[in-house]
């Protein structure tokens, strides 16, 4: 029996060396082509393209493709004028109108523009301290610096009450949020539209139902409903919404959050 005498540890650590230099090639090569994928899907979101849009949002909420719009959501809203066909783009159709419910300056936050408006209001208020330090060097002497310290603290009180009764006569924002939910069921040939329209009948005080509702596959040919609404928060809360459609038991599997956003 003839013994190989054993492989160098050099030649093992340069075979292992080679190893790990092929696998972090293809990481990096896989990696670059999913960037270049993603790019192109990015940049056909067009009014251009809209065969592509209504694609996309078929199995996407946003166009970010995320549970939350971007940049390119706010891009293309702002481009349209009115809401897309819906005969001819359903999906494209209901993306707009839940986006319409929000006010512009909440739109525009989602691409970071509301951040940048915000920075000019933080800088007016820093020139206040400097009176106070000129009134400092103006008193040569000395002699009336616990006056006007009195009189600085006077004018601060007399401020502070002033806007603490302004803010007392502010119209009061009544907080509302925008939820989206799924209602899933058990049998492929229940009736999705009569369960729509029982839950569309229910009234609560400080809910406003959106009258689109979409029916999403699932699998084995069964569908779910995904319904959105506008509540607002003082007077609606979701776990009472959702014990109202759950009690449905024949009916209703159960309800499953999407989206949740404040207004």
């Amino acid at each position: 029996m003839i013994r190989r005498p054993p492989r160098s540890t050099q030649s093992r650590s340069s075979a292992a060396s080679d190893v790990y230099k092929r696998q972090v090639s293809t990481q990096s090569t896989w990696g670059k082509r999913f960037q270049q994928k993603i790019g192109l899907q990015m940049a056909a979101f067009s009014l251009n393209n809209i065969p592509a849009i209504e694609a996309h949002l078929a199995n996407h909420q946003f166009l970010s493709g995320g549970a939350f719009p971007n940049a390119t959501d706010v891009s293309i809203f702002f481009e349209l004028k009115q809401a897309p066909e819906k005969s001819s783009s359903p999906n494209f159709h209901f993306w707009y109108l839940f986006l319409s419910q929000f006010t512009p300056p909440v739109i525009k936050s989602w691409s970071g523009a509301a951040q940048q408006q915000a920075q000019p209001a933080q800088a007016q208020a820093a020139p206040a301290p400097a009176a106070a330090k000129k009134d400092d060097v103006d008193d040569l002497f000395g002699d009336d610096d616990d006056e006007a310290a009195a009189e600085a603290a006077k004018a601060l009180a007399e401020k502070k009450k002033k806007e603490a009764e302004a803010k007392k006569k502010e119209k009061v924002v009544i907080a509302k949020s925008v939820i989206i939910f799924d209602v899933k069921v058990y049998e492929e040939d229940q009736d999705l539209d009569a369960l729509a329209a029982k839950i569309l009948a229910l009234e609560i005080d400080g809910l406003l139902w959106k009258t689109e509702y979409k029916k999403i596959p699932v699998a084995y040919n069964i569908k779910k409903l995904q319904i959105g609404c506008t509540i607002e928060d003082d007077k609606v809360s979701t776990d009472d919404l959702f014990e109202k459609i759950t009690a449905w038991e024949d009916e209703v599997q159960s309800v499953d959050i999407v989206t949740f956003q404040k207004v």
